[in-house]
């Protein structure tokens, strides 16, 4: 008869559900304890655990043997931690955190830690996590592989030295050639050609600083270690470009730096890619020359403007970053306000004066003062403060023109009615012309002398009679109030005379001569009779 238990037992396996699985006892030398005849053999022992274990889930498995899924499945390959050479890259799982340290899982059989520091104060440190690492050394006493995250440096000894090795160590010096940098014990020289990307004008700015560089050359023997910084800088260049390339959108605004500076623009560099920042696109004012406004090394904030991704170039602006003042102008600037400029460049047909930053206007030369202006450069010179009223504004076509003659009181007003023909005024001569000589008779007015009017005798050229700023007394001709135009002299007014002379000084009238006839005839039969 069988017992309760074994019925039980038998019952369970009867419905499906996994039970305990007795194992009989196949000694004799125990008493009372003797293989039932109806016991499960082997074979059934063995089936029912499949079976049991079918309907488990992966994750129970792993649980019953004392190891998570991701463990099992990285130790398809176990890593030796006395043979793993320094520099080899692993990817490990964070199964615990310190103070200072993290620790990773590289294999069911190897741990390893990372400082924390590695790590960025914004990174995300959560269990379970992957991570790129590098090995740096085994720590005997630890048990430990202490690693370095991937693409940072190793510290570096005679032992684990390798070529392609990323080692940080301190410029020290400068020789004949390169730098002398200290690996913390292990010296090492750093060609001038592989200090930069770019050729340095003077590396021994370096000097004092802490370097990454890459083993380029390694020679145990004579104790000889060739580094570069350049291959370094180009690998990081190379990622950031990459990834770069994939966040890079038009309208995109970014800080960059200013790198070569050419006639036409400035390159910037935007952390692997250059784009090009054209003249026009620098400022909403005039740039007529580059490096007046940017100098390599400057970071500058940029905004994309155009991707070719074909021909690889980036069109950038910096005035596109920047609010367009010209959009506030209407608020800030009406019709007939007087205001300061400056003037910043001159043209035959005026200066342009700016009223702020981007914000230009034209002065034609017939606003630039009530007294007649041939060229700009008579009136205002660059760099000039005026003041000017707006008289005119375009906000379609971006203009502004201003008046400097608007903006100052009217010198002819009043003037005219004080001069009275022939009467005498003191001025003093303001400029020559082939034609006469201005002068000035009141602050702002002038008259014109002509040459015929300089002298009682002929007079070949201005300057035979009077001379810029010299002081005349003259005499009024006449005004011409509609053209603000009035004629002067310096010859005294007299009356006619018997001699022909008029009596408002002009010439003497001087009777033509009366041809001579000739005595004899001339050859070929005229006659004598004609006159010349």
């Amino acid at each position: 008869m069988m017992s309760d238990s074994s019925a039980s037992e038998r019952e369970q396996r009867s419905e499906g559900r996994p039970s305990e699985i007795p194992f009989a006892s196949a000694s004799s030398d125990m008493p009372g304890h003797s293989v039932h005849p109806s016991s499960p053999s082997m074979e059934e022992i063995d089936r029912e655990v499949r079976e049991a274990m079918a309907a488990m889930n992966p994750a129970d498995i792993a649980e019953l043997g004392g190891r998570s899924e991701s463990s099992e499945s990285r130790s398809t390959k176990t890593l030796d931690p006395h043979t793993v050479q320094p520099g080899t890259e692993l990817v490990g799982t964070i199964v615990g955190f310190s103070d200072d340290e993290i620790f990773l899982e590289l294999d069911a059989k190897s741990q390893g830690v990372i400082p924390r520091s590695h790590f960025g104060k914004k990174e995300t440190l959560e269990i379970g996590r992957r991570v790129d690492v590098m090995v740096d050394r085994y720590d005997e006493d630890s048990g430990l592989i202490l690693l370095a995250r991937k693409g940072s440096a190793i510290r570096a000894t005679w032992t684990n030295l390798t070529i392609g090795m990323i080692v940080e160590g301190r410029v020290t010096g400068m020789n004949k050639g390169g730098l002398e940098v200290d690996l913390k014990g292990v010296r090492a020289f750093l060609p001038g050609s592989q200090v930069d990307l770019h050729p340095m004008r003077d590396i021994s700015t370096l000097i004092g600083q802490a370097v990454r560089c890459e083993v380029m050359e390694l020679d145990r023997r004579n104790k000889n270690v060739l580094l570069s910084r350049r291959k370094l800088l180009e690998k990081d260049r190379a990622e950031a470009r990459e990834k770069l390339k994939t966040e890079l959108e038009v309208g995109q605004v970014r800080r960059g730096v200013v790198g070569n500076l050419t006639e036409f623009g400035a390159f910037v560099d935007l952390g692997g890619i250059d784009g090009l920042i054209h003249i026009r696109d620098m400022s909403w004012g005039q740039v007529d020359k580059v490096s007046d406004f940017l100098t390599p090394g400057q970071e500058v904030e940029v905004k994309v403007l155009r991707i070719d991704g074909k021909r690889e170039r980036i069109s950038l602006g910096l005035k596109h970053a920047q609010p367009d003042p010209w959009l506030q102008v209407p608020d800030k600037y009406a019709v007939g306000t007087t205001l300061r400029v400056r003037v910043v460049r001159l043209a035959d047909f005026g200066a342009f004066a700016e009223v702020e930053p981007g914000v230009e206007g034209l002065i034609p030369i017939s606003e630039m003062g009530w007294q007649r202006t041939r060229s700009a450069g008579e009136a205002v010179s660059v760099g000039s403060v005026v003041d000017a009223k707006i008289i005119r504004l375009e906000m379609d076509k971006r203009r502004m023109a201003l008046s400097m003659k608007q903006a100052q009181p009217d010198p002819w007003a009043g003037v005219l009615d004080g001069f009275t023909e022939n009467s005498q005024v003191r001025g003093k001569v303001t400029r020559l012309a082939a034609f006469g000589a201005f002068v000035e008779i009141a602050p702002g007015v002038e008259g014109l002398i002509h040459i015929s009017e300089l002298s009682d005798r002929r007079v070949k050229s201005t300057g035979e009679v009077v001379d810029v700023g010299q002081e005349v007394e003259v005499r009024v001709l006449g005004v011409d109030k509609e053209n603000r135009r009035i004629s002067l002299s310096l010859r005294p007014a007299t009356s006619a005379t018997s001699d022909g002379a008029s009596s408002h000084g002009e010439h003497p009238i001087v009777p033509a001569k009366s041809p001579k006839k000739r005595k004899k005839e001339l050859r070929g039969g005229l006659s004598s009779s004609w006159e010349w």
